[in-house]
């Protein structure tokens, strides 16, 4: 009976230490030491929409989110583009060189005229500056028909 209790004690020593290798380590870094993963040193964030809003107007909504607070963050350039022969076409700069400075939220929302039955989109190439590196993302929106 000694003998059954005791291969009976092997048995489950050797299950318990084959449960813990074929377990998955968790690796917990300290908060000190946390960062998140990013794809970008600059840019957290980029939003561009285009809005119907009647009468061949177009609500053109831009969003820009740096990691942290930058030094300068704005656009570049803000194109307005329809679509030609199966082409995007850039018709239109709404704007150029707009920044704001000492800050990580940039927001600029305008309108668009267009013409009614006619599909447009976005294109938009944001700009983050800090500590004297920099970064640029080109962002198109998702095209929409003015109605």
């Amino acid at each position: 009976m000694l003998l059954a209790a005791k291969k009976k004690m092997v048995i489950m020593l050797l299950a318990g230490m084959l449960c813990m290798l074929v377990s998955p380590l968790a690796v917990y870094a300290s908060e000190d030491d946390a960062q998140s993963p990013r794809a970008s040193e600059y840019i957290r964030s980029t939003s561009v929409e285009i809005i119907p809003q009647g009468n061949g107007t177009l609500l053109v909504k831009n969003k820009l989110g740096a990691t942290t607070i930058v030094d300068k963050l704005g656009i570049i350039s803000l194109e307005i583009q329809k679509k030609v022969g199966g082409y995007w076409q850039s018709i239109d700069t709404l704007v150029t060189d707009d920044y704001d400075y000492n800050t990580g939220t940039y927001i600029y929302d305008c309108y668009y005229y267009g013409t009614p039955g006619t599909e447009y989109r976005s294109y938009v190439e944001f700009y983050v500056e800090n500590d004297g590196g920099s970064e640029t993302k080109i962002v198109t929106s998702t095209p929409k028909v003015a109605n």
